[in-house]
């Protein structure tokens, strides 16, 4: 399995509106002894392991200051209805904004899908980073092997929340062995009232010299009526000099 961004022919023509946006843009985290068992010095997979505890305590390239291009394409696929939302979500000191460029499609999908994913999102983005961390502290690791990533290698963990928090996941990390960047995050996340108890979540990112730059999520959950709910959230940086 390799983890990619895809780029479809039908994405490719949604992100050729991303260029017009250019014309518009965790406290410290302690883990617990007993689970950290990373040292400085050692196998590439404990480097690895703690190079991504240590990315943990700062702000991923997707919260920090600068435009993230965003393309939310959602649908209820057992009523056939779609919609697509495109937007540029910046951040100034502890504020996060989200214009929004444009919205095609069904109503329906637009209230009540893409309506409780922004509600989801606002939710998480107001809890501190420390409490959404992949670290030890927020939860239990077990590596289970590594996967060829095309020209690269990811060491692949199982991780279980030790608490019941909105935003945390239970499933699979894969992470890069270079780096101990987040390659690809698949599981069942807790969500909140507005989109029921588990979502379903695959979230592959694109790296650049060991940093994100670009990235895919996947969600899936039930709504009462509707039936099962689809969106797929395109992010990419709008400001190059953002990537090292």
């Amino acid at each position: 399995m390799q983890p990619l961004i895809d780029f479809s022919p039908a994405r490719r023509h949604a992100w050729s509106a991303i260029p017009l946006m250019l014309f518009f843009g965790f406290g410290g985290l302690n883990a617990r002894a007993a689970d950290l068992y990373i040292l400085t010095h050692g196998s590439s997979e404990e480097l690895a392991f703690a190079r991504h505890i240590e990315s943990q305590s700062q702000p991923d390239q997707f919260t920090r200051s600068g435009p993230v291009g965003i393309l939310i394409e959602a649908s209820l696929p057992e009523l056939y209805k779609s919609a697509a939302l495109i937007g540029v979500r910046t951040r100034a000191e502890q504020h996060t904004g989200f214009d929004i460029l444009q919205i095609a499609g069904d109503g329906v999908v637009t209230e009540e899908v893409i309506g409780r994913y922004l509600a989801l999102s606002r939710q998480v983005d107001a809890l501190p980073r420390s409490l959404l961390a992949i670290t030890p502290v927020n939860y239990k690791f077990r590596f289970t092997g590594e996967v060829k990533t095309g020209g690269s290698l990811a060491y692949v963990y199982d991780i279980v929340p030790r608490k019941k928090q909105p935003g945390l996941l239970k499933g699979q990390l894969w992470m890069d062995s270079g780096t101990g960047a987040e390659v690809m995050l698949a599981g069942h996340l807790i969500g909140g009232s507005g989109t029921g108890d588990l979502i379903e979540l695959t979230r592959d990112t694109k790296l650049v010299n060991g940093c994100a730059f670009a990235r895919v999520t996947h969600l899936a959950w039930s709504i009462p009526l509707l039936g099962r709910a689809e969106v797929v959230i395109t992010e990419t940086l709008l400001r190059p000099d953002m990537v090292p």
